[in-house]
Parts: C-alpha cells; sequence; structure tokens
C-alpha cells in the first residue's frame, strides 16, 4: 500500500515511507533521462540519509530506551 502522499504524486521524500524510497530508487536506475535519474536518486539518498542519521541520534536518547518500536516506525518513516 502506497503512503498517501506517492499515492497523490506528491514528491516531497519525507513524507514516502522507506520502503517507496528504496523501491524509486531501484525505479530511477532503469530511468532514460540519466539527468532526472542521478537528480532523483540523489534526492532520495538525501532524505534517506536524513533519516539514518536521526535513527543514530535516537538510538541513545531515552525515548528508545521507552519506546523501541517508535523508534524504528520512526526509521520505516510508517
Amino acid at each position: 500500500m502506497a503512503s498517501r502522499a506517492r499515492a497523490e504524486g506528491n514528491c516531497n521524500y519525507r513524507l514516502w515511507t522507506t520502503e517507496e524510497l528504496i523501491d524509486a530508487y531501484a525505479w530511477e536506475a532503469k530511468r532514460i533521462n540519466q539527468e532526472d535519474r542521478k537528480r532523483t536518486q540523489q534526492l532520495i539518498k538525501q532524505e534517506l540519509k536524513r533519516r539514518f542519521d536521526a535513527i543514530l541520534r535516537l538510538l541513545d536518547d531515552e525515548q528508545t530506551t521507552e519506546n523501541p518500536k517508535g523508534t524504528y516506525r520512526y526509521l520505516l518513516n510508517e
């Protein structure tokens, strides 16, 4: 099931799930327009890096000790 943002064609990658980002990255590899492919893949990587960096900070946060599933859901953007 697609996130609401992806279903509506919203390209704000902060709103997409991690799974959607990875799927889109793979799809872009087959794109004919190489300039568009590189730009989109760069944006997807930036969003995934932002999420992973946030997760690494959250691992040492008290909220993760109290609610590890919340941290996991944050990574997935669910």
